[in-house]
């Protein structure tokens, strides 16, 4: 194993949602190798029963005489929607001095080693970002109008919730930008369609490569991969950490289409993987039921 410690940082989080890091890390405990830092409260910490000399859990709560604490300022931000992990992301880009950064979103479950193709990706083969496709021309959504049209002509993007990069082609300062970047928010009269896209759009100006971890061969256009290796090692469940939040404190301010998707995928992660039934009707999504049900939870592996 190389010495993750000074070249690669690998990270999730789960700031007012720590109980629904218990199936993330057992699965990935079972196919990894590599430290994983956790950032999230103290209380978040309280309710991870799991325990592994590769678990990292970094609190950011301790305030200056002049500021606040990160902690203070990222759980402000979740008042707001994704903000708070903007404010993480960018500390974190910012401080850390690690050649590689991994992200895995909290709520995914991992069947297989999703992190050591990640790291050859970046290391061995030269890419400056590299992760599942997240399609722009062949998207099913946002199709009309000018934005629609720019949005046809722009590069194939990378899914947050399993992904590498190196921070060589990013510029960090100003912090605000950075973190409108983070968040997918427009920096250009070019659209972007989700998070870290922006910063995406920059590597690739700035002759970073791009490695579409599921369709590698299939250039900056075409579809994801269900099939592909890669698709195949996560099970990605998306907003769950949102719903588990949202049901604890409230979704004042929030769009309610996206806190009625978060707060019924919760519940059912919740019911799948919590032993923990909410008065929230679960999601229902075919192809995650199917998974769901072959889901060996002692050896975090699809029963045949």
């Amino acid at each position: 194993m190389k010495n993750t410690e000074k070249e690669v940082f690998i990270w999730t989080e789960a700031f007012n949602c720590g109980e629904i890091l218990i199936p993330m890390l057992s699965s990935y405990l079972k196919h990894n190798n590599y430290p994983i830092h956790v950032f999230g409260t103290k209380n978040d910490f309280k309710e991870i029963s799991v325990s592994s000399e590769l678990i990292r859990l970094e609190a950011l709560d301790k305030d200056s005489k002049f500021t606040k604490s990160i902690e203070s300022k990222i759980l402000n931000g979740y008042k707001k929607g994704h903000k708070g992990t903007a404010i993480l992301w960018d500390y974190i880009i910012n401080s850390r001095r690690e050649e590689i950064f991994i992200h895995l979103d909290s709520d995914i479950i991992i069947l297989d080693d999703c992190v050591s193709d990640l790291i050859k990706a970046i290391e061995d083969e030269g890419y400056a970002i590299a992760g599942s496709r997240r399609p722009y021309m062949k998207r099913t959504y946002r199709l009309e109008g000018k934005d629609g049209e720019k949005l046809n002509s722009r590069p194939d993007c990378v899914n947050t919730d399993c992904f590498a990069f190196t921070t060589k082609y990013i510029k960090k300062r100003p912090r605000f930008w950075l973190r409108r970047k983070i968040l997918g928010r427009r920096v250009s009269i070019n659209p972007s369609i989700d998070a870290f896209d922006p910063i995406t759009f920059e590597i690739i100006k700035k002759g970073g490569k791009i490695k579409y971890m599921d369709s590698p061969e299939s250039g900056f256009h075409y579809y994801t991969n269900l099939d592909s290796k890669f698709m195949k090692a996560i099970i990605s469940f998306g907003a769950v950490g949102s719903g588990c939040n949202f049901y604890k404190n409230g979704h004042s301010g929030i769009p309610t289409g996206y806190s009625s998707y978060a707060l019924s995928s919760y519940s059912l992660f919740a019911a799948t993987f919590l032993n923990k039934e909410i008065d929230i009707p679960p999601l229902k999504n075919e192809i995650l039921s199917l998974q769901i049900a072959r889901i060996d939870k002692e050896n975090w592996i699809l029963k045949e």
